[in-house]
């Protein structure tokens, strides 16, 4: 069987892998379109899915984005079709509110839900469909997350982050003349999301090689190959070159993709999705605005890169540090932050955050390693210092 590193991203729709790891790994999306000028082929992707009678989710910007193309290319095509569209001048949280008022819009002879959008309405979707166990398409319209590809949804419930099981897309159609369009942080946070790999990958070795963790060399070389894709073309994504945004459009669903292939989402979040997670629950707590989560992730990275580098004298013998300098030259290259100060997050914050980040879930990345250490106190000074220019 071909090797996974030699497949293209469309390549994955249904693809059973007898993998070097020991396991069969398998992809349960059944089409996979990354093209310009895709969105056409909808309808026939829908028919050949069995969609009948489709319920549609948007929101004001993505229904704006492509809402009205999608809902006269399937009545061209004689689809019946009905739309759920939040209207809000702030963007829609995955909260009770979302799953709850999509689940009352939908009627009993839907037989297939389609989400245009990218984070919050792909989730509200996705579990949507775990849960009435109808199968839904994604039309891409930002390449801002990597949960396209995702087999979970994370959703603000009573307050805080949490991680629910869900399903694969049965289809992807990402469009990049659409994409391409997207508001420049959308545009970083995608970019983001992708460079943050870098140190989710080495907190998946450091949990293999502190605590025997599950490790696949295939999917992490898989996920490395497309980060360095995204990463050569980081320039490209600050005019909007299509290409570029192809790139990272690619590199965030074989991200996803990875999640699925191995159970877990190691392959593309550690200790930097944690600290953005941690800031994105403090705001709404707050009642305040808060970064997207791929632009904080990019910052995260930095500081999980900078804990590493700190920590070096401390890890297994010859373990290899994420890069900090190719992290923040990738991060300038594409004209995104690098600073958590630039980002909004307060000094206190920022010090409270290196200190309990680590509780948004049970997982041993390199938070956790420093906490078993008891240096964590210690470094969370040293960066805050570095970062902020004082002590808290």
């Amino acid at each position: 069987m071909q090797s996974m590193l030699n497949l293209a991203p469309a390549d994955f729709a249904g693809l059973r892998y007898p993998c070097s790891c020991g396991r069969t790994h398998g992809v349960d999306i059944q089409k996979i379109l990354i093209e310009s000028g895709c969105i056409v082929k909808l309808p026939e992707v829908i028919r050949e899915l069995g969609g009948k009678h489709v319920f549609i989710l948007a929101d004001n910007n993505t229904y704006a984005v492509c809402g009205e193309q999608v809902e006269a290319l399937l009545s061209e095509n004689g689809i019946t079709h009905h739309s759920r569209v939040f209207v809000s001048e702030t963007p829609l949280v995955p909260n009770e509110y979302a799953v709850g008022s999509a689940l009352a819009a939908m009627e009993m002879e839907d037989d297939m839900i389609l989400a245009i959008g990218s984070g919050t309405l792909n989730d509200t979707a996705r579990l949507l469909s775990a849960r009435t166990r109808l199968p839904y398409v994604i039309v891409a319209t930002a390449p801002s997350m990597d949960g396209f590809a995702s087999t979970v949804s994370p959703l603000i419930l009573d307050g805080m982050k949490i991680t629910i099981p869900a399903v694969y897309p049965v289809a992807i159609v990402a469009d990049t003349a659409i994409m391409k369009d997207a508001p420049m942080p959308m545009l970083t946070a995608g970019f983001g999301d992708i460079i943050g790999k870098y140190t989710a990958l080495a907190d998946w070795r450091l949990a293999r090689d502190i605590n025997g963790e599950y490790y696949c060399n295939e999917v992490v070389e898989l996920v490395e190959k497309a980060v360095e894709k995204c990463a050569a073309n980081a320039a490209g994504l600050c005019v909007r070159d299509e290409e570029a945004v192809k790139a990272v459009t690619e590199a965030l669903i074989l991200s996803g993709i990875a999640i699925g292939l191995v159970g877990v989402s190691r392959p593309a979040s550690g200790a930097e999705h944690h600290f953005s997670h941690y800031w994105e629950v403090i705001a709404l707590q707050n009642g305040e605005e808060h970064p997207l989560h791929g632009n904080s992730v990019g910052v995260a990275a930095v500081i999980s890169a900078s804990l590493y580098e700190l920590a070096k004298d401390e890890l297994p013998e010859n373990f290899v540090l994420p890069d900090k300098a190719h992290i923040i030259a990738c991060q300038n290259a594409a004209d995104a932050c690098v600073d958590p100060k630039a980002l909004g997050i307060t000094k206190e914050l920022f010090h409270e955050s290196v200190l309990h980040a680590m509780e948004i879930r049970e997982r041993y990345t390199i938070l956790r390693f420093l906490d078993h250490k008891g240096l964590l106190p210690a470094f969370a000074d040293i960066l805050t210092e570095r970062f902020y220019g004082e002590t808290v």
